[in-house]
């Protein structure tokens, strides 16, 4: 079958013939990019599973696409795919993951920053829990923490996923990781969209809306260092916060109104209330009370106005649910009509 992906068409196989398929990212890494394959497929080669690693060029401007394929070449076991343009983390994610041939999907960094051993626990708690669809590595549970990680990220971080948490959902404390492992058959039903790193924040949305179920596992997110040419390479994030900071709270902000819209229309109602009540005091002990009446009454109409707007944005939830079951059958039923594969997404090794 034939699925298109942010406008590639890629072919995609109706079942999977393996137990696991990795799925990595990556953009610019040609100064750790080969360490970091060698490292992944090491730590795969000791799992008691079939597997395939599938590395996802996203329109890098160095030579760590070239170096990807090449390294893919020499291992069976490897797979790398690569478009000409940068398109995000987003499009890079979907793309190895309409790729993917296991029956579970685990997507992580490359470099294997969320530990050496994350794909074996997050693969071993799908085996575990067989009722989850989706399993999510936190640094934010007991037992998960940060290393070598600057204060101002880990800040953002931990206070940007509690904001999400209250805007948008609550199914996990760690929105905004890509290091997850999902049943193949659920990820690929899921209408996704998104390009850029707001790609993790619609999955959950999405999941959490059409009932899938979510578990998470402590981890570590430790930023570990390189060598190239005889030099240690310090890791940093080409995430530029500021930008991710506001991209996310917008996403947050207007996936699910309903979460803080009724909240704010109660205590609006109620700040009527109490306004109306010290106005009937005021009135009693012989003073001005005119104001708290018109402070009462302007909190009121704020109140029933948001209420309003809540009820529009609970229609619209529904709504939007229906579009995207919709958008799940189609996708689950669509066959090969779609034209051949376009030759831009360039596929090597496997």
């Amino acid at each position: 079958m034939r699925q298109p992906v942010g406008g590639d068409i890629l072919q995609v196989s109706e079942t999977g013939s393996l137990d696991l398929s990795v799925v990595c990212p990556f953009y610019n890494e040609g100064q750790i990019i080969e360490e970091a394959i060698d490292t992944m497929l090491s730590q795969l080669g000791k799992l008691d599973v079939s597997w395939e690693l599938i590395v996802v060029d996203d329109g890098s401007r160095d030579d760590s696409g070239e170096i990807a394929h090449k390294k893919a070449k020499e291992h069976e076991r490897l797979r790398a795919l690569s478009y000409p343009y940068n398109r995000g983390r987003g499009h890079a994610l979907r793309t190895g993951i309409m790729q993917a041939r296991g029956e579970v999907i685990v997507t992580t960094e490359i470099d294997l920053s969320w530990g050496d051993d994350i794909v074996e626990q997050l693969y071993r708690a799908t085996q575990e829990q067989p009722d989850v669809d989706i399993v999510v590595a936190s640094p934010h549970m007991p037992g998960g923490e940060y290393k070598n990680v600057p204060f101002k990220r880990v800040f953002f971080s931990r206070f940007g996923n509690f904001v999400i948490r209250v805007l948008m959902a609550n199914a996990v404390t760690m929105n905004t990781g890509m290091t997850r492992a999902y049943r193949r058959d659920v990820i690929r039903s899921l209408p996704l969209e998104e390009d850029k790193k707001e790609f993790h924040l619609e999955v959950i949305l999405k999941a959490q809306a059409l009932g899938y179920r979510f578990s998470e596992i402590p981890a570590t997110l430790e930023w570990k260092q390189y060598k190239h040419l005889g030099e240690r390479i310090e890791r940093k994030s080409s995430s530029k916060v500021n930008k991710l900071v506001l991209t996310h709270s917008l996403f947050s902000l207007f996936a699910n109104p309903i979460r803080y819209v009724w909240g704010l229309s109660l205590v609006s109602l109620l700040g009527s209330l109490g306004f109306l009540i010290w106005g009937i005091v005021r009135v009693a002990t012989g003073q001005v009370s005119v104001y708290m009446v018109i402070i009462s009454l302007a909190m009121a109409i704020a109140g029933l106005t948001l209420f309003g707007f809540g009820l529009m944005a609970q229609q619209s939830n529904m709504i939007q649910r229906e579009l995207w079951l919709l958008k799940r059958h189609l996708k689950t039923s669509s066959s090969s009509r779609l034209p051949p594969p376009e030759d831009s997404v360039y596929t090597s090794g496997g």
